[in-house]
Parts: C-alpha cells; sequence; structure tokens
C-alpha cells in the first residue's frame, strides 16, 4: 500500500518556537481536562498541531527572486498591486498579511518565477486572473508597515 506524503510546511523559527510551545501548552492541559467538548477541541488542536510539526521545513529562502514558500511577494493582480507571503497562514500569528499556500491556484502559477515574469491561471470561480510579479524576497518575520500592504 503506498502512503502519499503531504507536501513539507514552510515556517519560521519564530512559528515553529510558537507552535511548539502551544502544543506543549496543550498536552499539558489534556492532562488537567475531564472529557468534555472542551477537551475534545484540545485533543483537535494536538492533532492539528502534530501532524503540521512533524513535516516542517524550516529555513530562510534563499534573496534570489524567485517565488517560493517563505518568500514575501509584491505583485500586480489583474492590474491591482499586493503584497503577500507564499507559505502557510499560521506563520504570521498576529500579523496582518495576506498569505496564499503554494498549493492555492495563485501559488501554483506563480511558484519559481521572477521579477518582471507574467502568467495567469484560472480562479475557482473558472475567471482568468493575470499576474505579473514584481519582486519576491525572503521573509523575515519582521512587521510589515501599513504603507507596504
Amino acid at each position: 500500500m503506498l502512503h502519499s506524503v503531504a507536501p513539507a510546511t514552510w515556517l519560521t523559527q519564530e512559528a515553529y518556537t510558537r507552535l511548539k510551545s502551544e502544543l506543549d501548552g496543550l498536552f499539558a492541559a489534556r492532562a488537567r481536562q475531564e472529557e468534555s467538548g472542551e477537551r475534545m477541541a484540545t485533543e483537535s488542536r494536538i492533532r492539528q498541531l502534530t501532524v503540521l510539526l512533524k513535516n516542517v521545513n524550516i529555513h530562510s529562502p534563499a534573496d534570489d527572486g524567485i517565488v517560493e514558500p517563505g518568500m514575501l511577494i509584491e505583485a500586480c493582480i489583474d492590474g491591482q498591486p499586493e503584497v503577500f507571503l507564499m507559505g502557510n497562514r499560521i506563520i504570521l500569528g498576529t500579523e496582518q498579511l495576506n498569505v496564499f499556500s503554494e498549493q492555492s491556484p495563485l501559488g501554483m502559477a506563480i511558484r519559481g518565477l521572477r521579477p518582471g515574469d507574467v502568467t495567469s491561471y484560472t480562479a475557482p470561480n473558472k475567471r482568468q486572473v493575470s499576474i505579473s510579479v514584481i519582486s519576491a524576497t525572503p521573509y523575515t518575520g519582521d512587521k510589515i508597515s501599513a504603507g507596504e500592504l
């Protein structure tokens, strides 16, 4: 029987540490909880974090301008400027920044592109969306100023 392996999730070291700490706290809380809806929610979150943290890629991508997980992308999407992170939404914690997975239609369309490259993809609503990559720089976890969004 073949087992499929989920692709590794890119995380910053800060995000990994934060999520690992949350998981440790959930294990401690679970020991104090009786069987209840709260315990079921705790168990669910433990399973989610365990799966996520089992297959992670913690690194800083090269500053080579290539669109890949861990990069902060500046692009023109259907004529509108956008800044977003390619990766997993869980990376951000409390920061306000759009995140697109590399498995999303947008992520699959632009992965591997460089500044100046133009492409398009079919959105889930079947509409063609054009994209022009302006820049791709490693996401450092620094706060993004409102002027950059």
